[in-house]
């Protein structure tokens, strides 16, 4: 789109949802108006006040491009949190931008050269941080940033969003007082998200986040959606019952599908076309499988994500915060030389050795991650470094580089887990987990996984928590309005209460996983053999075949090797071997 001059024109991707409460300020500057599209509107804004300005403005998730025909300018923009992706390419010759790295392959000149650190940080977490992408010369524009491509190609990025400023605890007023604005905040994010010509659902797990959303769309703002969950036929990883509970409690309109190893693993082989990169989170298989059921519904689908960051709810956080301020009272060589002694122990034949008599499908190897993770954490030498060692969901970043066959490869520098955050007192090493939780986990994993998976159903996913209204606000207040006493995520309980059965309240969290350790081990265990062959292993040429061998060994023999490395070995396999060679 132009603008009416032909000065600027827009490639735009996303929703501003407050667009309407702009157009107005264009108007009285001059502007006229050929379509009702909030498109239009981001673009006089820019034209008008100028690109940063005008982002400041705008409440919605986006990435868009705007040519500036008057000095032969390119403008890269993306929302405050990276719900929407941009990537882009440099080389002499050329400048490439994409929403996905498959726009990037359709181009003949785009080189697959692999970068070992971003290889490195998809092994250690799952996914790549920051600016990062496996690529060399290719990079994802950050979160709440923009870039500016000149006509000579030079190149600078900009931070114009981030939550620096907001201090924990600077939100002075009581409790009753905290409730009441955050449900102010709630009516206009959560009523911005409702604004749609075609019909809106409502993801729901059974957790407090998605109740909430549930429970306040039905009751505080009247509105009657459809609702829809997704279970596995494993009751340990099945949370539809608190799903239909919620249903039940409010009169919501609710459809559940439940899934098998036959149907996930059928998925598995979608995956790499819809995650065209190396992504290591495995609830993408039954994310993909809900936008599908979804679609058939609605067109446009609510989404919970962010509940966990913004108001303290994962429950590690107050183990680690607890370990963490223990660990601080010893001095560091004393917790390397413990760290030392606790490695020579043999752990491992102890936990595998309990582990072979145990046939309940709830159980996996995660004592052994638990105490190798424990002894990590006893050398780390400050809030970033550990915080690093608890998000380290594969291998840790001094173990990476043998698997890529490295002597040496860097993962952090750069990154989030370098971040320092001000000490904000008891508590403060909560509140740095939740804001790298925020930037690496959130930014980085959730909301890839629930973009790609709805975009690959043409369902549009919206996501009325991570309202940048509601975020400042939520890392204002003190920590003990969001956790106390062990409740999490006091203060949206306390604004649901009234309506909600305390069963679903009191519930123990539960993640959005497969049961893939006992997958691995049964029905998806040929497909692993498969890939992760030695002739396989060795045909790609990433990987140290040697080092991959170690870690099947140990897995089928309980020796102790996590389910989630295997899964993050073959996901690689199976997308270099669709997206590499090809």
């Amino acid at each position: 789109m132009w603008t009416e001059d032909r000065s600027l024109a827009i490639i735009f991707n996303g929703e501003v949802y407050n667009y309407r409460e702009i157009r107005p300020d264009l108007e009285k500057n001059g502007y006229h108006f050929r379509s009702n599209s909030d498109t239009e509107v981001v673009l006089n804004a820019i034209h008008c006040w100028g690109l940063e300005k005008a982002l400041k403005r705008f409440i919605g998730m986006f990435a868009f491009a705007v040519w500036d025909s008057r000095d032969r300018t390119l403008w890269l923009a993306r929302d405050r949190v990276g719900i929407k992706p941009l990537y882009y390419h440099i080389s002499r010759q050329r400048f490439l931008f994409g929403s996905e790295l498959k726009a990037l392959y359709a181009h003949p000149f785009f080189q697959r050269d692999l970068l070992p650190k971003g290889l490195a940080q998809y092994f250690c977490f799952g996914y790549t941080l920051g600016g990062t992408t496996v690529y060399k010369d290719t990079y994802k524009l950050p979160a709440g940033h923009y870039l500016r491509v000149a006509q000579g190609g030079q190149i600078s990025l900009t931070r114009f969003w981030s939550l620096d400023h907001i201090e924990r605890g600077s939100f002075r007023g009581t409790f009753e007082e905290a409730s009441e604005q955050l449900t102010a905040l709630c009516d206009s994010a959560f009523a911005y998200r409702l604004v749609s010509d075609v019909p809106v659902g409502v993801f729901l797990s059974g957790g407090i986040d998605s109740a909430f959303l549930a429970v306040f769309l039905k009751k505080r703002l009247g509105v009657d959606l459809e609702h829809i969950s997704i279970g596995f036929n494993d009751p340990a990883y099945d949370e539809t019952s608190k799903a239909v509970t919620v249903a039940q409690d409010i009169g919501l309109r609710h459809a559940t599908k439940t899934l098998d190893a036959r149907e996930s693993q059928d998925a598995l082989h979608r995956f790499v076309e819809i995650w065209d990169e190396p992504f290591g989170d495995t609830s993408g298989i039954p994310m993909h499988i809900l936008c599908g059921l979804a679609r058939q519904k609605v067109k446009v689908a609510l989404s919970a994500d962010g509940g966990d960051e913004l108001f303290c709810g994962y429950e590690s956080y107050p183990a680690y915060d607890a370990r963490y301020r223990c660990l601080q009272r010893f001095p560091l060589p004393l917790r390397r030389a413990a760290a030392e002694v606790l490695r020579l122990l043999p752990y491992r034949t102890l936990i595998s050795t309990g582990l072979r008599g145990q046939t309940d499908s709830c159980w996996n190897p995660q004592a052994i991650a638990r105490y190798e993770k424990a002894i990590e954490l006893l050398q780390t030498t400050g809030a970033e470094d550990a915080t690093r060692v608890i998000n380290e969901k594969g291998w840790t970043a001094g173990a990476v580089a043998k698997l890529l066959g490295l002597s040496h490869c860097d993962a952090i520098s750069g990154t989030v887990f370098e971040e320092s955050f001000k000490d904000r007192g008891r508590g403060a090493f909560i509140d740095h987990m939740m804001r790298t939780d925020l930037a690496a986990f959130l930014g980085e994993d959730i909301l890839t996984k629930v973009d790609r998976a709805s975009m690959a159903a043409s369902l549009e996913c919206r996501d009325p928590f991570l309202d940048h209204r509601l975020i400042e606000f939520s890392f204002s207040l003190p920590l003990n309005y969001l956790y106390d006493h062990g409740e999490h995520k006091r203060i949206l309980k306390k604004i649901i209460r009234p309506w909600i059965s305390p069963s679903v309240l009191n519930a123990p969290k539960r993640g959005f996983s497969i049961p893939l350790y006992n997958w691995m081990r049964g029905p998806w265990k040929p497909l692993v053999d498969e890939y992760l062959s030695p002739s396989k292993i060795r045909r790609i040429g990433v990987l140290n075949d040697r080092a991959v061998k170690r870690e099947l060994d140990d897995f089928y023999q309980y020796r102790g090797c996590r389910a989630e490395k295997i899964m993050l070995l073959l996901n690689f396999q199976m997308w270099a071997e669709r997206w590499l060679r090809s």
